[in-house]
């Protein structure tokens, strides 16, 4: 069997996925980000409308059950706040228009003391360029020294239009975006389809992301992928489709266990899945 699972890649270690029970929270929950530690379930409901979309906290009660803790103190405003994602070190980070309309950029840093946020910051030096360029989500690093992230532009027609990954780096206290990077994505990013929602294992060897297609006249499609690279600052191979994953569902996770939490859409409802990890 393993030598099976070796065979077909690390996309085929997933197993059925199953949902996730938040006690105390009968909302939308989308673009989950589980703890390093595992310890901690990081989410905003849903994000239409902007200004009705918050970030949320829940405690780990098991595999498949947390406890609701509330909005995150400190973290919300009147526009969209979403897509957190926290580093081992406390640095906390997560997408919001608050700014977007007189500073042009929409990431946020600041500090997670266990139980609220303090010490916001904007992030000017990310955002990939005036608008319509933008950054719509990213994931922090465990080690907090790199910053995944998309780079995003609208069109005036159509909504999103292009949509590639990018990594940032901290240095001196202050992040810089980093191009000299961009080649350990050669393998991810393509010109037919929008790359999203980064994820990245603990040692950053694995990384995670949904590929979103539009295909003419056809509904749009869905699918998380799984790259990953021998070095950790070596570019990534060519990504595996994770076939455990499907339909609309987006924004993995990584678990400290390898298992993979993310969103899906069922009955109308965005809820928050666990696919298990059947392999090293």
């Amino acid at each position: 069997m393993s030598y099976f699972l070796f065979a077909l890649g690390l996309a085929a270690c997933f197993g059925q996925p199953q949902d996730v029970v938040i006690e105390g929270y009968r909302d939308h929950a989308m673009e989950p980000f589980i703890a390093r530690d595992g310890e901690t379930l990081f989410f905003n409901n849903r994000n239409e409308p902007p200004r009705e979309t918050d970030l949320h906290w829940a405690t780990r009660v098991n595999d498949l059950r947390f406890r609701y803790r509330g909005r995150i103190p400190n973290a919300n405003s009147g526009a969209l706040d979403g897509v957190p994602s926290l580093a081992r070190d406390g640095t906390f980070a997560f997408t919001s228009l608050r700014a977007f309309e007189t500073r042009g950029a929409t990431i946020w840093t600041g500090r997670w003391d266990g139980d609220s946020l303090s010490r916001l910051n904007l992030e000017m030096a990310l955002r990939p360029g005036p608008p319509p360029h933008f950054n719509m989500d990213g994931e922090l690093a465990a080690g907090g020294d790199r910053f995944y992230v998309s780079d995003n532009r609208w069109a005036l027609i159509g909504g999103l239009r292009t949509s590639d990954l990018r990594v940032a780096v901290r240095e001196n206290g202050h992040w810089r975006r980093a191009p000299e990077f961009d080649r350990w994505f050669a393998a991810i990013n393509t010109d037919s389809a929008l790359e999203y929602a980064p994820a990245t294992s603990e040692d950053e060897r694995e990384l995670y992301f949904t590929r979103l297609t539009r295909p003419f006249l056809r509904p749009p499609r869905f699918e998380t992928f799984v790259a990953q690279r021998t070095e950790e600052n070596a570019p990534f191979g060519a990504p595996e489709r994770i076939a455990a994953i499907n339909g609309y569902a987006e924004a993995p996770t990584v678990a400290p266990d390898g298992a993979l939490y993310f969103h899906a859409m069922a009955d109308g409802r965005f809820t928050i899945r666990r696919a298990p990890r059947a392999c090293s």
